[in-house]
Formats: structure tokens, sequence, C-alpha cells
């Protein structure tokens, strides 16, 4: 077993073991990827304040977020085909949270069902909806989150229009899949990844088996039902470019423009817009109002 000291050998651990197509599925962007490379200098440019001469003894990380206690203030985002990473992979990252003491958030496009995650965790967990055409569908699996006793519903409101993958078009990642010599070829030399993901009990694409055509995204529907607690993301008022700012440039310009109102509406403005690493805030109905 190679020694791993951080992110990046697991990334290469991945990069080694996986087949190409869904590596590139996971590590990739959209388009020139230029959103994607400045969400990773931003993060990267986050430092922490150094503070020398008191006492660390008692440290801790612990929060709140919707209401539960957990050890660090992040959370496990939405990752589609996780289960074609590693068999059951959403059930084995759920029960890592759990382990861990943060949410996991179960994605729309996983390949374990809810009930499936529900069954092997036996805790509560997010559960992330893109809101379809179809949207009796789309409620449907609201229901499904809120029986498996899904905590909170993560509503997703920027894939009107779905992004072009250039890596997954030339990688045969498409529905239906394109299989070529070259990715067959690199599937061979996977024999591990191969055997594992083909011997997976789970179904495949669990929460979009019954209305496989249901994926074409549309705005959301605000009639629908929430679970008990919800996180959304604030609608913009223009439409995103194919070169959109990062996660948090995008945050920081909101929190301004909402601040500057505040301001001038002489009144306090408790925004809190979700960050690039899938974390949101609740934002109070009354500010959310005023600031769209």
């Amino acid at each position: 077993m190679p020694v791993v000291t951080c992110i990046e050998d697991l990334r290469e651990l991945a990069k080694k073991r996986v087949a190409r197509a869904i590596f590139e599925y996971v590590d990739c962007g959209s388009y020139s990827e230029c959103t994607l490379r400045a969400n990773k200098a931003d993060i990267e440019s986050i430092g922490l304040r150094q503070r020398v001469g008191i006492d660390v003894d008692r440290r801790s990380t612990k929060t709140t977020l919707l209401g539960h206690e957990v050890t660090l203030p992040a959370a496990l985002a939405p990752i589609g085909l996780l289960g074609l990473n590693w068999a059951n992979g959403e059930i084995l990252a759920a029960r890592a949270a759990n382990k861990f003491g943060i949410p996991f958030t179960l994605s729309t496009m996983s390949i374990c069902s809810i009930e499936d995650v529900a069954e092997g965790t036996g805790k509560p967990f997010w559960f992330q909806l893109y809101v379809m055409r179809d949207r009796g569908f789309a409620a449907s699996l609201i229901e499904r989150a809120k029986r498996a006793g899904c905590s909170a519903l993560v509503l997703t409101l920027d894939l009107q229009i779905q992004g072009q993958r250039h890596r997954d078009l030339k990688n045969g990642l498409a529905v239906p899949p394109k299989l070529t010599w070259a990715t067959a070829f690199d599937i061979l030399r996977k024999p591990g990844w191969t055997l594992n993901v083909m011997t997976s009990k789970r179904r495949s694409f669990g929460n979009l088996a019954p209305t496989p055509s249901s994926s074409r995204i549309t705005a959301a529907d605000s009639s629908m039902a929430p679970c008990p607690r919800s996180v959304r993301c604030r609608r913009s008022p223009r439409r995103w470019a194919i070169a959109s700012p990062s996660g948090s440039t995008a945050v920081s310009a909101a929190a301004r423009a909402c601040s500057r109102r505040s301001r001038s509406a002489r009144k306090p403005c408790s925004l809190a817009a979700p960050s690039s690493m899938g974390l949101a805030r609740r934002v109070k109905p009354a500010c959310s109002r005023r600031c769209r």
C-alpha cells in the first residue's frame, strides 16, 4: 500500500486505478475549464491566520450546519456517478462522512439509489436535486428523500443549459455511451476497477431509473414541497457566460451588492451565499426578498 500524505496522492492513485473516462468526468470541467482553474486558485489563496502565545490545548473545529452539530464546517458535495469510481461509492462516502461527523450529500445522478444509501448507512444525509422538466418525477424524488430520512434538500439551479464537457466527448462518456477501441483498451488495463464495478449489487442510476428520459433541466419549481430543511442557491439576475466567475468570486460580489442595498435601506442583511465547495447557510426570507 503506497503512503498517502495528501489529497493529491489520492488523486494520483485514482488516476492509475480508475478508467480514464470516469476519472476525467470527476477531475475535469466544462469547455476550457477556466472556471475550474479559478476555483482552485481561489481556494489555494485562502490562508489561515497564525496566532501564537495563546492556549491551544482545547482547540475545536466544531460548529452547527442547518441545526446539526458537525466536527468541521464542511460537507461532502454531491458527485454524480460516484458508484462508477468504486462499487457502492455513495454508501462508502456516506459512511466515511458519518464517521468523521460531517454531512454527506447524495447526487441526483448517483449510482446507488436514495433507499440504498439510507439502508447502507442508517443515518440522515442531504439530497441534491436537479429540477427536471418532468416535475412529477422531481416531486417523487423529494418524497423518496423524505421517506429515507434526508435532513436537507439541496437544490441545484445552474444547469438550465448544460455545459459542454470536452473530455467526456473525447472519452465517449455520453448518453448512450460510445465505446471506442481506445476506451475498451483502457478498461482492459484496469481489471481491478472493472471487476469491482461490474460485480456491484447496487442498481445503476438508482435515482433516475424510472424515467431515464427526464434528464433535461429547467428552472426551479418554487411550488415544490421541500424537505424539513433546504439549502438553495441564489438565482442570478443575469445569464451565465461560458467563462463564468469562480464560486468564491461570485459569492463576494453577491455579498457586496447585498451589503450596499442593506446600507441604503438602513437595515442589516444576513446574506450568506453558497461557496464553491458546496456549502451554504440559510438565508433569511426577508433579506432574500430585499436582495433580489
